[in-house]
């Protein structure tokens, strides 16, 4: 069975407006001073319902915002006018910069002269590949001979060389 102090829990559900459990209403049948601990919590709590429905069954008076109004309207005005932001005209002028030196870079941007491309430099390159796979003998093939020389110069060895 358990001690009183056990129900504490039990007897505030009850006095709240649940219904008993089986094992709470065989300990108040037994127990005078649960039963008188029950019965005061019912009649606090019936004394706490009563309070809240006279809190709210007075309404507002209606005058009441047209009174706090004059009153404030009523009183001296003691505060110092609002200074103003000293922050704005540098952050003012600071994008007024950023906008100039951005217009002018456009500006540039489209006034800037066309590319110079040398067309007879690029008209004169060979790949690098052309002359390491051109033969030794290909000097000999790109000159002319001279009439009345000698075109090929035989060396002892077997070599020829072109002049």
């Amino acid at each position: 069975m358990r001690s009183c102090s056990n129900w504490a829990d039990a007897i505030m559900d009850c006095a709240l407006g649940q219904t008993p459990e089986p094992g709470l209403a065989a300990h108040l049948v037994i127990c005078p001073q649960c039963r008188d601990a029950l019965q005061a919590r019912r009649e606090m709590a019936e004394r706490m319902d009563e309070a809240f429905r006279r809190s709210t069954a007075v309404e507002p008076p209606s005058y009441g915002p047209e009174r706090v109004m004059a009153r404030i309207a009523s009183m001296p005005r003691t505060s110092k006018p609002r200074p103003t932001a000293w922050w704005k005209w540098p952050a003012v002028g600071s994008a007024a910069a950023m906008l100039v030196v951005v217009l002018i870079a456009m500006v540039m941007w489209v006034r800037r002269p066309a590319p110079q491309t040398n067309f007879a430099a690029l008209s004169a390159w060979r790949s690098p590949t052309q002359a390491l796979l051109r033969p030794p003998v290909a000097a000999a093939w790109d000159t002319k001979p001279r009439l009345g020389g000698e075109f090929f110069k035989i060396k002892p060895s077997g070599e020829m060389h072109a002049q």
